[in-house]
């Protein structure tokens, strides 16, 4: 397998362990939630089911990159006009990218959800 794919992976493994928790924890959630801070604290307040938006968007946002990861050849030509030596490593490169690129957006949803749901 794929070393892209294996990362790829680890960001939707986070987020199942995110949504598992927050599915187990959400009773206990208290029914308002600051959901926008400034310098001086929290200074916007939302419903706790904020909290599934934030899982949702993560979501949506795996599978935009799931495609390019997945499928290049449907979204890298074929053209010699990268900076890399061949088109086979710049798209290697790119899909690396973008599988690092999922974790860490997919860490930084479930790290501000987390702060909520604990």
């Amino acid at each position: 397998m794929k070393l892209h794919k294996i990362i790829f992976g680890i960001s939707i493994l986070l987020l199942l362990a995110s949504v598992i928790v927050l599915s187990v924890k959400f009773p206990s959630v208290p029914e308002t939630i600051p959901i926008h801070y400034s310098g001086n604290g929290p200074d916007g307040f939302g419903s706790k089911n904020f909290l599934w938006l934030e899982a949702g968007v993560n979501f949506i946002l795996l599978c935009l990159f799931a495609v390019p990861i997945f499928f290049p050849e449907k979204m890298f030509s074929k053209s010699n006009n990268y900076l890399e030596t061949s088109s086979e490593s710049a798209i290697k490169n790119r899909q690396a990218f973008l599988s690092v690129l999922s974790v860490i957006v997919t860490l930084i949803f479930c790290g501000l959800s987390l702060k909520e749901i604990i």
